[in-house]
């Protein structure tokens, strides 16, 4: 089933909650995105369909903010991620990352209360949200540890971080991989339920591509870019396919033919296979995306209260953090004992492999002033005698026995040693 959601914007004002134009995101010489263009209208689920290894995850890191595009422009929310005072990443912003972020030391409870503190709900708030998505997602007794959970389980715990503050925008990366059929259902239908609203906006990847049909908008990936954007069935219906499936092997076969020519047609060619922008209604909006709809790209400025107050950690934040560091350590004892007894086997270690204070340094001293009250004689008194084991020679004597190695080294001192010393602090230079 399809979901029907339409946003009631007015003509010619259409608002979008991500907006991408031309971005470019490389990795040293390696080029992930390549001059892509993405729209996703508001209060619209948005179905980004690829190979493995296609950007899919890539891009939706650089929307969220975590990475940065090497060129291009993102807007999400009206505004570029990251920008002071825009809570992108934030609590407007629900991300449940492809890889699993979880803590295994924390439960089930501790996870969702962890990022209810992050996002600024309530005690009330984060227990009622608590309960509403383990009921929801299927997901076993809020006591239970994370690393006692099933891969399909951490995913829905995830999932459950994601929506615990019913942000403005959610980006699920593969929610729905491992999860029962059943519930995999459940999960579409309450996708569907929370943009009605027309407030909330969902971007989503998956590589199941006909559960992708339930979606208002499909985008196609390959290779860093953007095959067709629009709504399924209309994407099917350009193609003469009847599934999504059919339809984005035809588009993979069009590029593939297209980029074996590399004659003057086939630049022509291969722009009406990377968009749909050839075969649809140039009235729709939701489908302006791609060269042809290129756009002045709008500057945003911050005033310098706005920007002291990015800077500035919010002492929830901290709270958040420091409540976590503890029940960490609570639930890892053994890991706080390795912490205190680590610098202590450190030093230990080191006493043992380099050694004390050394004693009993034999040292030839060839001391040519003979007055008892010369420099030389009172800086031999301030040498350790427990260390250094000063031995008065002869000059010849001193070499001879440092020849023969039975000395470390040789202190000596010339007849006009004080007097010279008392003139250079007298006469400086």
């Amino acid at each position: 089933m399809t979901a029907d959601v339409e946003a009631s914007l007015p003509a010619g004002q259409e608002a979008f909650a991500i907006k991408c134009r031309d971005v470019c995101r490389s990795y040293g010489k390696l080029k992930v995105l390549s001059n892509l263009n993405l729209t996703v209208p508001q209060g619209y689920i948005y179905g980004l369909l690829g190979p493995s290894g296609c950007g899919k995850t890539t891009l939706l890191k650089c929307i969220v903010g975590t990475l940065k595009i090497s060129g291009g422009h993102i807007t999400v929310l009206g505004k570029p991620p990251a920008f002071p005072g825009h809570d992108v990443p934030g609590k407007k912003v629900g991300y449940m990352p492809q890889d699993l972020a979880l803590y295994n030391e924390f439960t089930i409870s501790d996870t969702l209360s962890f990022f209810g503190r992050i996002h600024g709900l309530t005690s009330k708030e984060t227990q009622a949200r608590m309960d509403f998505l383990i009921d929801f997602l299927d997901l076993p007794q809020k006591t239970s540890l994370v690393r006692n959970l099933s891969g399909g389980q951490k995913r829905r715990v995830s999932l459950g971080a994601a929506l615990l503050q019913n942000p403005e925008l959610l980006i699920l990366d593969e929610p729905t991989v491992g999860v029962d059929p059943v519930l995999r259902a459940k999960i579409w239908q309450h996708l569907v339920e929370i943009v009605k609203t027309g407030k909330v906006s969902v971007i989503i990847t998956t590589h199941y591509i006909e559960e992708a049909r339930q979606a208002n908008v499909v985008g196609l990936m390959r290779n860093g870019h953007l095959l067709a954007e629009g709504p399924p069935d209309e994407v099917m219906k350009m193609h003469s396919a009847t599934t999504l499936e059919h339809a984005f092997l035809q588009l993979c076969e069009n590029l593939d033919q297209v980029s074996s020519k590399r004659d003057s047609t086939s630049q022509e060619a291969l722009e009406k296979s990377q968009s749909f922008e050839s075969g649809r209604d140039e009235s729709r909006p939701i489908l302006a995306i791609g060269p042809g709809a290129a756009e002045e790209v709008p500057k945003y400025s911050a005033d310098w209260k706005v920007r002291a107050k990015h800077v500035m950690p919010k002492w929830r934040n901290i709270a958040a953090l420091m409540i976590k560091t503890l029940v960490r350590m609570k639930r890892m004892p053994g890991s706080l004992c390795f912490q205190f007894l680590l610098p202590v086997i450190q030093v230990s270690l080191i006493c043992l492999c380099v050694g004390g204070d050394p004693k009993g340094i034999q040292v030839a001293v060839v001391n040519n002033e003979t007055s008892s009250s010369s420099y030389s004689q009172s800086l031999l008194s301030f040498l350790d005698n427990s260390s250094v084991e000063q031995v008065p020679l002869s000059h010849s004597e001193a070499f001879d026995g440092i020849y023969n190695g039975e000395y470390w080294g040789i202190i000596g001192f010339g007849k006009n040693f004080t007097s010279y010393l008392t003139k250079r602090s007298v006469y400086p230079l």
